[in-house]
């Protein structure tokens, strides 16, 4: 995944780059003592469609590059 990230072009890295920080401000959210357990679980469902997201990135860059 590191030697991806250093290959991808900037619009490529740019995307996932978003992907992963959404991510992280979720699951910061999700950690705060005063989010509802509502919240937490459409963050879950969240965070799983930013998972796909992120495999759909590396998918659709590795198979446009041909390499990892």
């Amino acid at each position: 995944m590191k030697r991806l990230m250093w290959v991808m072009d900037d619009e490529t890295f740019d995307q996932l780059f978003k992907v992963m920080k959404v991510h992280l401000e979720l699951a910061k959210e999700h950690g705060h003592k005063d989010t509802s357990r509502e919240r937490r679980q459409a963050i879950m469902l969240e965070i799983e469609g930013l998972r796909q997201q992120r495999v759909r990135i590396i998918t659709n860059y590795i198979n446009s590059k041909g390499e990892i």
